[in-house]
């Protein structure tokens, strides 16, 4: 191995992205990666590259390396993280590469729910308000941000994961949006300080802020997206009658966004658009991605909701609110459950649960659920998803909702959210059968 070539840790969606990018600018590179299989290997043996998989973590291999590039999963006690202090090795990331070197406005958006709606209402915002700009979303919504590093882009829209904000240093980009901050990833961050800190950086970093309060940390050009004011029209427009609460803060902040940028990088303001007939036109054919409040039909008279993608305490109470404010005279049936990844679930305010009619818990967190929601509602701990839709069918009567809002990570018995939600689609989809 030649001196100073880079190191890349995780062979995921990012991880193989980021081995194809360094490709182009380097002849030599150090890969390290758990699972490997021969798929994947001969991928990058197509790259015309020389590359070392896993070789030992050691002194005489650090000395070599230039630059480290761990995937967003990589835990930050890895041993790498400490030879990298050792040795002075720089750490960086696939967002940071392509906010350095791509030239189009970039807008960053985290928070702890409501990442990915938010970005696909900002790119259909933008492509009615602005439709001359081409406009790209990428990041932690699935698409690689290398893979469009040499694209002629205008606007990239960068959903960015508190694992991503922990790997992007100091680096200045054009507007962040944060979403909203509640307790998650503690088994990640180790407490909810670190977590908010975390958070917090992408309004440190941008030139434009903005946010869920009227807190201007930072000193930045700043506004509160909860002070957009939609016009009185909207509310009496069919079309967003029936969108969730959590939909409707997603969308001012899209639209705050689309002030913004209007506001610093063009003539035009929000008060050149007829805001209620644009916004109709941008969502008349836009689709939410699946697992996020998804209605998935009346079956024997029970309306059934898959939110398997409220991966936390916070998510699973927005959406009770929003199916309260849907269910008419029926009562709610909540299934939830899962890994809570250290999530203080007594701490927090659990009033909403009181929404509730009956709660079916299941998973590796089942008991410590129950001992928290139970004075709430009526609880009930099972085996496994398909046995908690079953129960809730037997509790229920014509007109009620049974919701999957599981507060909860999946991992503990699937894949991920959407593995979870499948499977909550299927087990209602064969009810039309039975």
């Amino acid at each position: 191995m030649q001196k100073k070539i880079p190191l890349v840790i995780g062979l995921g969606i990012t991880g193989r992205s980021l081995v194809n990018y360094l490709a182009k600018i380097h002849k030599e590179i150090v890969i390290i990666e758990d699972s490997i299989d021969q798929t994947l290997l001969d991928e990058i043996k197509q790259l015309n590259l020389t590359f070392h998989v896993n070789p030992p973590i050691n002194d005489d291999l650090l000395r070599k390396i230039s630059t480290i590039y761990p995937s967003p999963g990589v835990p930050t006690d890895h041993d790498i993280f400490s030879y990298a202090s050792k040795f002075d090795i720089e750490i960086s990331s696939d967002i940071q590469e392509f906010i350095k070197f791509n030239s189009s406005r970039k807008i960053l958006v985290t928070g702890t729910n409501g990442k990915t709606s938010t970005c696909l209402i900002i790119k259909s915002l933008f492509e009615n308000f602005l439709p001359d700009l081409n406009t790209l979303v990428m990041g932690n919504i699935g698409e690689p941000v290398l893979d469009n590093i040499n694209k002629n882009i205008d606007i990239s829209i960068i959903e960015i994961s508190s694992f991503q904000l922990e790997l992007l240093k100091e680096i200045e980009f054009d507007i962040g949006l944060l979403l909203n901050i509640e307790e998650d990833h503690i088994d990640r961050h180790f407490n909810f300080e670190n977590y908010k800190k975390i958070k917090y950086s992408v309004l440190k970093n941008s030139s434009f802020n903005i946010s869920f309060d009227s807190n201007n940390l930072f000193q930045k050009d700043f506004r509160n997206y909860k002070n957009i004011n939609l016009p009185l029209d909207f509310f009496e427009s069919k079309m967003f009658k029936k969108w969730p609460i959590h939909d409707i803060d997603n969308l001012k902040a899209s639209l705050a966004v689309i002030d913004c940028y209007c506001e610093n990088f063009t003539s035009l303001s929000l008060e050149d658009f007829n805001v209620t007939k644009e916004l109709e036109f941008a969502f008349d054919e836009f689709l939410k991605p699946p697992h996020r409040f998804e209605f998935l039909g009346n079956i024997n008279g029970i309306n059934f909701i898959n939110d398997s993608k409220a991966t936390n305490i916070d998510a699973m109470l927005k959406a009770i609110r929003s199916a309260n404010e849907i269910k008419n005279n029926g009562d709610i049936h909540l299934i939830c459950g899962g890994d809570l990844k250290n999530q203080k679930i007594t701490s927090l305010n659990l009033n909403e649960v009181q929404k509730v009619t009956s709660a079916i818990i299941f998973g590796k967190d089942k008991e410590i659920i129950y001992r928290s929601i139970n004075q709430f509602a009526e609880c009930s701990v099972v085996s496994d998803l398909k046995e908690a839709v079953h129960l809730a069918i037997k509790l229920s009567k014509e007109g009620d909702c049974i919701m999957l809002s599981p507060a909860c990570s999946s991992l503990d018995m699937y894949k991920d959210y959407a593995e979870r939600g499948n499977e909550f689609k299927k087990i209602v989809s064969n009810l039309q059968h039975d």
